[in-house]
C-alpha cells in the first residue's frame, strides 16, 4: 500500500512537470508580427528583470518565470544588453534568449587618427558608457598591462585599433577596449618590432611615428614619403618640427596654433625637443604602421601642404621656403591641409 502511495505520488510529480513544462513552452508573451524592446542594465536583479517582462507582457507570471529561469539554471546567467523581441516567446524561449545575450548590436566605426580622448567620446556619443568611464582605464597601469602592452607603456594611446565594431549597449569599457587593443594585434605584422628596429627604432618608437604619420596626411600614396622625412629628420638630428604633436601637447587646444604655443617648451613640442614624442599622438591605421617601419628611400628633409590635401616634398631649406610661399602664403578659398 505504501510502494503504491508512493507510486501515485511520484506520477502526480511527474503530471505536474510536464504541465509546467509544456506551460513553459507554450508562446504566450508578446504579439504575433509586434516588436517590443526591453533593457536589461549590469547587475539587475532576477525579480527587476522579471518585473520588466511582465510590464512589457512578455510573461504572464513573473513566479513562474523566476522558477524556470532558476530550475533550468539560468538564474545568473541572463545577460544585460538592449534585446529586441519580435512576435510571441514562451518563457522558456525568452529564457534561453536572455541567457544566449542576443542583444542589439551598436555599429560603430573609429577611423584613423583620433586620440584616445576624442575615441572614448565617440563612445559616448552613440550609447556606449560614458567618456569618463572609459579614461579612468585609458592611463591605468595594472589595466593597461593586463592587457600584454608590457610596464614601459602607461598609456592606451596608439593601441585603440580603427575598425569598425559591433557592441551590446551595456557592454563594459574594459571589454570594449580589450577588443580594440586585441583588434590592434591581430592586424600589426608578429614580426613589427623586427621590422622597426631594422630602420632604427623600438616597436614603441615606430607605434609613435606612426601617430604622427597619420596626423599628417590622409592620402596613401604619401604615408611612406611623410615617413622617409621624419626618418632622416632622426637620422640627422633635425628636430621633427610638426604641428599635431605640438596640439597634441595643448591642453583644451582651440584649433587656433600660435606663435607663443609654438614656443612652448612641453614633452610634444618636437620644434623645441628633438627626437620622437614621449607617446603616440593618435590612434593610427594599419598603413601608417606599415609606412612608419618601411619607409619610402628618399633624401626628403621637408614637406609643406599644397592646399589640395597633398604635400610638397623637398630635400633643402631653399626650395622648402620657396614652396612654402607658394602654397601657404598665397592661399586659395578652398585651401585644405589634410
Amino acid at each position: 500500500m505504501k510502494y503504491k502511495a508512493a507510486f501515485v505520488f511520484s506520477i502526480a510529480v511527474l503530471a505536474g512537470m510536464l504541465v509546467l513544462i509544456g506551460a513553459l513552452a507554450v508562446p504566450i508573451g508578446g504579439q504575433t508580427g509586434h516588436t517590443v524592446y526591453i533593457e536589461i542594465d549590469r547587475g539587475e536583479s532576477l525579480n527587476r528583470i522579471a518585473s520588466k517582462l511582465e510590464n512589457k507582457n512578455l510573461i504572464f507570471s513573473k513566479s513562474l518565470f523566476k522558477w524556470a529561469a532558476i530550475v533550468l539554471g539560468n538564474r545568473k546567467s541572463i545577460k544585460s544588453g538592449e534585446y529586441e523581441i519580435t512576435g510571441q516567446f514562451s518563457t522558456y524561449a525568452l529564457i534561453r534568449l536572455l541567457s544566449r545575450g542576443t542583444t542589439i548590436l551598436k555599429k560603430i566605426t573609429i577611423p584613423e587618427g583620433l586620440s584616445m580622448d576624442e575615441v572614448f567620446a565617440h563612445f559616448e556619443e552613440v550609447g556606449l558608457g560614458t567618456q569618463k568611464e572609459y579614461l579612468q582605464y585609458g592611463s591605468e597601469n595594472t589595466f593597461i598591462q593586463s592587457l600584454g602592452l608590457g610596464h614601459q607603456i602607461h598609456s592606451l594611446e596608439g593601441f585603440l585599433f580603427p575598425e569598425t565594431y559591433l557592441f551590446s549597449k551595456n557592454t563594459a569599457p574594459q571589454t570594449v577596449i580589450r577588443v580594440m587593443v586585441r583588434t590592434f594585434f591581430s592586424n600589426i605584422p608578429e614580426d613589427y618590432g623586427t621590422r622597426a628596429k631594422a630602420v632604427g627604432l623600438t616597436y614603441y618608437e615606430a607605434i609613435i611615428l606612426a601617430s604622427i604619420i597619420e596626423k599628417e596626411t590622409g592620402v596613401s600614396a604619401e604615408r611612406k614619403l611623410i615617413a622617409s622625412v621624419f626618418h632622416n629628420r632622426l637620422r640627422t638630428g633635425m628636430r621633427l618640427q610638426t604641428d599635431p604633436t605640438v596640439i597634441y601637447g595643448i591642453k583644451d587646444f582651440n584649433g587656433n596654433l600660435t606663435r607663443e604655443q609654438l614656443r612652448t617648451r612641453t614633452p610634444y613640442n618636437t620644434y623645441m625637443v628633438k627626437g620622437l614624442p614621449p607617446t603616440p599622438i593618435a590612434n593610427p591605421g594599419l598603413e601608417s604602421l606599415l609606412a612608419a617601419v618601411h619607409p619610402a628611400a628618399t633624401d626628403y628633409l621637408y614637406f609643406v601642404a599644397k592646399g589640395d590635401g597633398t604635400h610638397k616634398f623637398t630635400n633643402n631649406y631653399r626650395d622648402h621656403d620657396h614652396a612654402v610661399t607658394k602654397y601657404q602664403k598665397q592661399r586659395t578659398q578652398n585651401y585644405k591641409s589634410f
